[in-house]
């Protein structure tokens, strides 16, 4: 990769006025279905052994970087998931010319060819799940014995007289909803894990999410992984809200590339 040229985040002047935006990683024998990337140039296939570069060209006359340059990146690749297996390369990878592309290919073929095996016939599909927060609040006041007096005792009284007791009461509602939290995740991976080859968490460290987390999930289980998660969604919905988002292209399980 000695000859690509990365120019994200970089103000410094590029030698070269064009460069080839790299996309992802498909089998060398599949024909990529008609698609314009960034700045609206057609998707070309550069191919070395068994793998093959989906690129465009584009002009390096500015760093990489732009919403509309992130948004054909996902297009092209969704375009591509649909068709076959594929690995996407990092977001603002642009090499100088095709020679460097294939060099690319060559130095991780095996390792390109390796991860496009697991992927076939598979998608990615991302669910996220946060609370109803009013909700599980008042949950967790009506069940909760101490928070339910610290919320009667402070509901009334000024700030200042009642700062500290309102500080208990509010490490003990992040408790409340943290230990609630991982009861509900644990009740919704129940629910999803049997479904899915994959699976990636990415929830953060917020007690309103719930769950975060990315699906690798064969062709033949969407829809009855959609059809489960629909079902529960109505069993929970005064408490958490779904929002199930894919099929797409597989960002989460095709590694570093």
């Amino acid at each position: 990769m000695s000859s690509a040229v990365r120019t994200e985040g970089s103000d410094a002047p590029v030698a070269v006025d064009r460069g080839l935006w790299m996309y992802g990683v498909v089998p060398a024998g599949l024909t990529p279905p008609g698609a314009v990337g960034v700045d609206g140039e057609p998707i070309e296939v550069v191919r070395a052994g068994e793998v093959a570069a989906v690129v465009s060209w584009m002009s390096l006359d500015r760093p990489p970087g732009r919403k509309a340059e992130l948004l054909a990146y996902h297009g092209v690749l969704d375009v591509l998931a649909r068709n076959g297996p594929v690995a996407p390369v990092r977001f603002g990878t642009v090499m100088a010319d095709r020679e460097a592309v294939v060099e690319f290919l060559e130095v991780q073929e095996g390792e390109l060819a390796e991860v496009l095996a697991l992927l076939e016939g598979r998608r990615q599909f991302n669910l996220r799940a946060t609370y109803v927060e009013d909700a599980v609040l008042a949950e967790i006041v009506t069940l909760d014995p101490e928070i339910r007096d610290l919320h009667e005792r402070t509901r009334d009284l000024p700030e200042d007289a009642s700062y500290p007791d309102r500080v208990r009461l509010g490490e003990l509602v992040v408790r409340g909803l943290e230990q609630r939290g991982a009861e509900d995740a644990a009740l919704l991976l129940d629910t999803v894990l049997p479904r899915v080859v994959e699976h990636v968490d990415r929830t953060a460290s917020n007690p309103s999410v719930v769950l975060d987390v990315a699906l690798l999930v064969d062709e033949s289980q969407g829809d009855e992984l959609v059809h489960a998660l629909e079902g529960l969604a109505e069993a929970v919905h005064e408490r958490i809200r779904l929002e199930l988002v894919g099929p797409m292209a597989p960002y989460d399980f095709a590694g570093a590339f």
